[in-house]
């Protein structure tokens, strides 16, 4: 993933899910994505051409300039790129996989963003997977974008990735840590500290460099 929040989300939904297919709904806190929980939204399967916005943050609907709450994201799509974005769905919700798409929002008077979604399967109470948590972030934080409404986009990259085969960058840092830990145990610092307190003549280098002389010119002190 290209954007920070859409890793964010992941590595919470991944961990949330601890080796299930999905985590539940209900088992999701806000608190606990506050900080990308803007761009968050909640999809619900109605029919395989509908499939509506249960909530949506602020951000999004800011960016937009729209509430979601209701809308059928397959709407704001047409042509190949809504049948893509279908496709991408039913394999999210049915195979357990998740979604990356890259896309690109215009106005009417042609000005660009270019955009990365997130698509997870999300788990209703009684089991089904009908549910779908997302994000969807500008990459270009253009300064025009929430002044503007978008009028078309269209999908310029649609990945269908394994959960199971992804890794996050903090866990292979962990994992790299605890690695270099076995591997070599850390040395104590207060042992070199205590060491270097032991008493030893002073290195030549360290010998201070300035002494007094007694010289008889004019019956002077110099420092030498």
């Amino acid at each position: 993933m290209k954007h920070r929040n859409n890793q964010i989300l992941f590595d919470y939904w991944n961990g949330l899910r601890a080796g299930r297919p999905a985590p539940r709904r209900a088992e999701i806190e806000p608190g606990d994505i506050r900080r990308v929980l803007p761009y968050v939204f909640i999809l619900e399967r109605k029919d395989r051409d509908t499939w509506r916005f249960r909530l949506a943050g602020t951000g999004l609907c800011s960016t937009y300039g729209m509430e979601f709450r209701g809308h059928n994201l397959l709407s704001m799509w047409s042509g190949e790129c809504a049948e893509n974005l279908k496709a991408a769905l039913d394999d999210v919700t049915v195979n357990a996989t998740i979604s990356v798409v890259e896309y690109t929002a215009a106005t009417n008077d042609g000005r660009e963003a270019t955009f990365e979604m997130i698509l997870l399967p999300l788990a209703h109470e009684d089991g089904s997977m009908s549910r779908v948590l997302g994000a969807a972030v500008p990459i270009d934080r253009f300064p025009w974008i929430g002044d503007r409404m978008f009028a078309r986009q269209w999908i310029d990259r649609l990945r269908r990735l394994d959960p199971e085969r992804m890794r996050s960058p903090q866990k292979d840092a962990e994992t790299v840590a605890r690695r270099i830990l076995a591997e070599k145990p850390p040395v104590a610092v207060a042992s070199l500290a205590s060491h270097a307190s032991r008493s030893r003549a002073p290195l030549r280098s360290e010998r201070s460099y300035l002494r007094l002389v007694k010289a008889p010119v004019q019956g002077k002190e110099e420092l030498g």
